[in-house]
């Protein structure tokens, strides 16, 4: 009765719906959604000879690079509080750059007797040489954009946690090149005699960046799939550092009496390392930047050698040399390498 009564195409239960659904649409329900899969499993099973034909290539997913414009909203994060590390790296990169270009016209000024600036610049190289342990022009401001870049330094810090434990090592080890930098040139420029409690361990401070840097090298050289000439132009740099940053040392490790033996014998000295060392600072953050850049893949790895390490470079050795033709601090060249770049006959 119960049999009779049931209707002829009444439609099976839900839980047995599954079983009677063709198999071709059970097979569909299968396919991964993903559409370059999906073409390829299609093109081989609608062809009957797809069995000859050689499989399709492997595909390798890349990270894609970053335009200028995404790379720029994702440095002005957020997790940048107020946008410290941003606005301060922006505005040392200016001021920095202005100070160096203005540096470098006034050298040109004072030894080009056709500039229209000629005699104005020479009276300021003139008062520099004649003032009591050197006047480096406008050193009140280099102080205020070393200030700011100490602020993009320590900011910066905190960053780099998000993007794994290299980029943490990266800003530590710029933030101590930095310290080591902006303590020497404020200890040897006026009015850096607060900074002397620290002339006694002059040596261990300046070496230690470079012992972090030769170590990071190493790693990166032999234990990592970087680019291995950016590595070793980044190592090769940071010990042309030591040009500056040893001779420094040995001035300062002699305490008071050797910063007054440096102004009374090379007064233009003072000058030039203190331009020298502002120079290098520049140097240091726009190499960091670049080194940001190229991890998101806005730079290639030839265009940050040539933007980022060697012009800057080359035009931080132009200033030095122009500071050098302009000062005289040094007899010859000669006297430059026997002097040990002017560190040494000074007490």
């Amino acid at each position: 009765a119960r049999a009779s009564s049931a209707r002829p195409n009444a439609r099976p239960p839900a839980r047995e719906a599954h079983r009677l659904r063709p198999r071709r649409d059970r097979d569909r329900r299968r396919r991964p959604h993903v559409d370059g899969w999906r073409v390829v499993a299609s093109s081989a099973s609608s062809d009957d000879a797809a069995s000859t034909r050689p499989p399709p290539p492997s595909v390798t997913y890349v990270e894609r690079a970053m335009t200028p414009t995404e790379a720029w909203r994702r440095m002005w994060t957020k997790a940048d509080a107020y946008h410290a590390h941003g606005v301060s790296g922006a505005a040392f990169t200016a001021l920095g750059f202005g100070l160096v270009a203005a540096w470098a016209k006034r050298d040109l000024d004072a030894l080009s007797s056709l500039s229209s600036s000629h005699e104005l610049a020479s009276a300021a190289v003139y008062d520099a040489l004649h003032a009591t342990g050197g006047a480096p022009e406008w050193w009140g401001l280099a102080i205020a954009s070393l200030a700011i870049a100490g602020v993009c330094a320590a900011t910066g810090l905190p960053l780099g946690r998000a993007r794994g434990w290299r980029k943490v090592e990266l800003s530590a080890r710029s933030a101590l090149f930095q310290l080591v930098l902006t303590w020497q040139a404020i200890r040897i420029g006026p009015g850096g005699e607060w900074l002397s409690f620290v002339d006694a361990h002059a040596w261990q401070l300046a070496l230690a960046p470079f012992a972090w840097q030769t170590l990071t090298s190493a790693y990166v050289l032999f234990g990592t799939k970087d680019d291995k000439r950016s590595a070793a132009l980044i190592l090769v740099g940071a010990w042309l550092f030591g040009a500056q940053v040893f001779p420094a040392a040995s001035v300062i490790a002699s305490g008071g009496d050797g910063l007054a033996a440096l102004a009374s014998s090379r007064p233009g000295l003072v000058t030039v390392w203190c331009h020298s060392l502002v120079g290098l600072v520049w140097l240091l953050n726009w190499s960091t930047l670049g080194a940001s850049l190229r991890a998101r893949k806005v730079i290639d790895d030839d265009g940050y050698r040539r933007w980022f390490l060697l012009r800057p470079s080359a035009a931080w050795m132009c200033l030095f040399a122009l500071d050098v033709a302009t000062y005289a601090p040094f007899a010859s060249v000669a006297d430059y390498f026997a002097s040990f770049g002017g560190s040494r006959g000074l007490l």
